[in-house]
C-alpha cells in the first residue's frame, strides 16, 4: 500500500493540532491533498453532520438510508445478543447477531403453517441477511438454479413442513469486541438504491450494480476481508442493528436456546407481530442504548471526506448519494484509508472526541427553535424573542461588534474540542461550516426583525424564508420524527424491507392495521 503524507490542517487558534505522522493518511496528490480536503469536508459540511448525529440510530439512518461512511467500534464484555435459527445447538462459524429480541424473534418462529395473523412483509417473507438467516433462507425470491432458492447460496433451507422448531438463541460476550467495522445508513438492506454501495464498491471491489441478494455470500466476503484486516465482526441497519460475527467460538459465550411456541396453539398466537416489531424497533430510534457499542469517531473514514461524484443516477432522489459514478482511484483510496482507520484506532486504544455529542449539543439547541421560527406560530415578535435568547449570549452590549458575534457562535461547541487525528480536524471543518451557516442565518434573522422594530414595519415573511432555507440546507431528521405516538400506535418510518414513500417523507403514528400494508418503497421487485 502506497504511504501517503498526512495531512497537517490549518485551523482556528487553540483548537487544532498538527497531525502526527501515526496518523491515518488521508492526502495524497492533487485532489486529495490537505487544503483540498478541508474545502471538501466544508462543502459537504451538513451531509458529514447528519451522519455524525444519526451513526447507530434506526430513525435518521432510516432517513439517509444510502451511508457513505465507515466507523471503527467496540462491544463491551458481558453484552447481550440474540440469533434466531431452526436448531438448538449454538452457532460455529459465521452467523448474524441482533441487538434486540424482536429483530431475532422474526428468524425463530417455527416453519411451516404460519401464525394467525399476518408476517411482516406478507405471508412466509422475512427480512434476510439478518440475524438468524441460514444458506437459502432469505426473503422469497424467484429461484436462481446457480444459487438455490432465494439466491443464498446452495442447499441449507430446512424443510417446512410444518413440524421444525424454532429457536432463540442467547449469547453474550465474554471479551471486548474490540475489532468490529461499523457500515453506516441501512447498509443491511438488500436494495438497489444505494444502500449497499459502500460494502459492494468499497469493500467487495464489485464495479457494477448486481442484484443485492445473496446476502450470505455478501457475509462470507467481508468475513474473508475480515481475516485481511484483522476484523471480527461488521456492524449493520436493516429492520434493527446486527452484527456479523465471523466466528461464533471466539468471545462469544452460548447462554440459552429455547424453542419457539408451535404456530396454530395460543401460547403461539401473535396477532401484533409486526406491530411490536415496529414498536421495538421504535424504542430505538435514537439509539440502542446502554453503551452496547462504542463507536470511534476520531477514526471515521467517509466518502463525503473526498472529492468523489456522489450524484445519484435516479432523478427522483437526488438528496441520496450514491457510489456508481465515483471514480475508480477514489474508492480504492477510501478502501486504503479504511483499512488504515483500523489500525490507527487500534493502536490508540479506540480514543475518540464524541463528536456525536458535539453535534447533538448543535441539534438540541436550535432544532425546536428554528422550526417554530419559520412557523405560523411566531408573531415578529415571538421571533425577536426567540432570536435575542439564541444569539444575546454572543453579543458584549457594552461594545457590539456583530462579526465578533458571529464567530463566537459559530465555535461555541467547538471550542472544548482539541483534534488529534487527521478525521478529527476534517470533521471539525465540517460541523464549522454548518454552526457558520446557522449563526450567519440567525443574524441576519436578527438585522431583519430590529430593523423592522426601529421602523414599526413587518419583515416577519422575510426572516422567515431566511430560516426555511436555512431548514432546507440542514436537513436534520429531528423535523421528521413523529413525537409521542398512543400506546396502540408507533411511529413508523420506511425501513427495508417495510414502508412506502409517504412513509419515507412524512414518518407518522400509525395502528397495527395500518402497519401491515405498508409497502412500495424499496422497489423489491427489482
Amino acid at each position: 500500500m502506497v504511504v501517503l503524507k498526512p495531512l497537517v490542517l490549518a485551523c482556528l487558534a487553540s483548537t487544532c493540532v498538527a497531525a502526527s505522522p501515526q496518523q491515518v493518511p488521508l492526502g495524497n496528490g492533487q485532489d486529495f491533498d490537505a487544503d483540498n480536503l478541508k474545502h471538501v469536508a466544508r462543502e459537504n459540511g451538513p451531509q458529514i453532520f447528519n451522519a455524525l448525529h444519526s451513526s447507530m440510530r434506526q430513525f435518521g439512518s432510516s432517513l439517509k438510508h444510502n451511508g457513505m461512511s465507515f466507523f471503527p467500534a467496540k462491544v463491551p464484555a458481558k453484552t447481550q445478543f440474540y440469533h434466531g435459527t431452526h436448531t438448538k445447538e449454538r452457532v460455529t462459524g459465521m452467523e448474524w447477531l441482533a441487538f434486540e429480541i424482536e429483530h431475532a424473534e422474526m428468524f425463530a418462529r417455527s416453519r411451516g403453517g404460519g401464525p394467525p395473523g399476518k408476517r411482516p412483509g406478507g405471508p412466509g417473507r422475512r427480512p434476510g441477511g439478518g440475524p438468524g438467516e441460514r444458506p437459502g433462507e432469505g426473503p422469497e425470491r424467484p429461484e436462481d438454479p446457480k444459487k438455490g432458492p432465494a439466491g443464498g447460496p446452495g442447499p441449507g433451507r430446512p424443510p417446512m413442513d410444518g413440524q421444525n422448531a424454532g429457536y432463540l438463541h442467547t449469547y453474550q460476550t465474554n471479551r471486548e469486541l474490540s475489532n468490529l467495522l461499523y457500515i453506516d445508513g441501512m447498509s443491511a438492506g438488500k436494495t438497489s438504491m444505494g444502500t449497499l454501495d459502500t460494502t459492494d464498491f468499497v469493500l467487495r471491489n464489485i464495479t457494477d450494480e448486481t442484484a443485492p441478494w445473496g446476502d450470505y455470500q455478501r457475509a462470507q466476503d467481508l468475513c474473508t476481508l475480515g481475516s485481511e484486516w484483522n476484523v471480527e465482526g461488521f456492524i449493520r441497519m436493516e429492520a434493527g442493528f446486527e452484527i456479523i460475527l465471523c466466528n461464533f467460538t471466539e468471545g462469544l459465550d452460548f447462554v440459552s436456546a429455547r424453542q419457539r411456541p408451535a404456530n396454530g396453539k395460543p401460547e403461539g398466537f401473535n396477532d401484533l407481530d409486526h406491530f411490536e416489531y415496529v414498536r421495538g424497533l421504535a424504542a430505538r430510534y435514537q439509539g440502542i442504548t446502554a453503551g452496547r457499542v462504542e463507536v470511534d469517531y476520531s477514526s471515521m473514514v467517509s466518502a463525503f471526506f473526498y472529492p468523489l461524484n456522489l450524484t445519484n443516477p435516479d432523478q427522483n432522489k437526488t438528496e441520496l448519494p450514491r457510489l456508481v459514478s465515483a471514480d475508480s482511484s477514489g474508492i480504492v483510496r477510501l478502501k486504503e484509508d479504511i483499512r488504515s482507520s483500523l489500525s490507527q484506532s487500534k493502536a490508540r486504544d479506540h480514543r475518540s472526541i464524541d463528536w456525536q455529542g458535539v453535534v447533538d449539543m448543535l441539534v438540541t439547541r436550535y432544532s425546536d427553535r428554528l422550526q417554530y421560527l419559520a412557523s405560523n406560530l411566531s408573531t415578529q415578535k415571538d421571533m425577536l424573542s426567540d432570536i435575542n435568547v439564541l444569539l444575546n449570549v454572543y453579543i458584549d452590549y457594552n461594545k457590539t461588534d456583530i462579526e465578533t458575534a458571529k464567530e463566537s457562535c459559530a465555535v461555541h461547541y467547538l471550542r472544548p474540542v482539541v483534534p488529534v487525528s487527521t478525521q478529527d480536524h476534517l470533521l471539525h471543518e465540517a460541523i464549522l461550516a454548518v454552526s457558520t451557516q446557522i449563526c450567519n442565518s440567525l443574524f441576519e434573522v436578527r438585522t431583519m426583525l430590529i430593523g423592522a422594530e426601529e421602523n414599526e414595519s413587518t419583515n416577519g415573511d422575510a426572516a422567515k424564508s431566511v430560516v426555511k432555507e436555512l431548514i432546507s440546507r440542514l436537513d436534520w431528521s429531528t423535523w421528521l420524527e413523529c413525537g409521542k405516538c398512543a400506546y396502540n400506535e408507533a411511529c413508523f418510518v420506511a425501513i427495508w424491507p417495510w414502508g412506502s414513500l409517504e412513509d419515507h417523507e412524512h414518518p407518522s403514528c400509525l395502528k397495527p392495521d395500518m402497519i401491515t400494508q405498508r409497502h412500495g418503497y424499496w422497489n423489491m421487485d427489482r
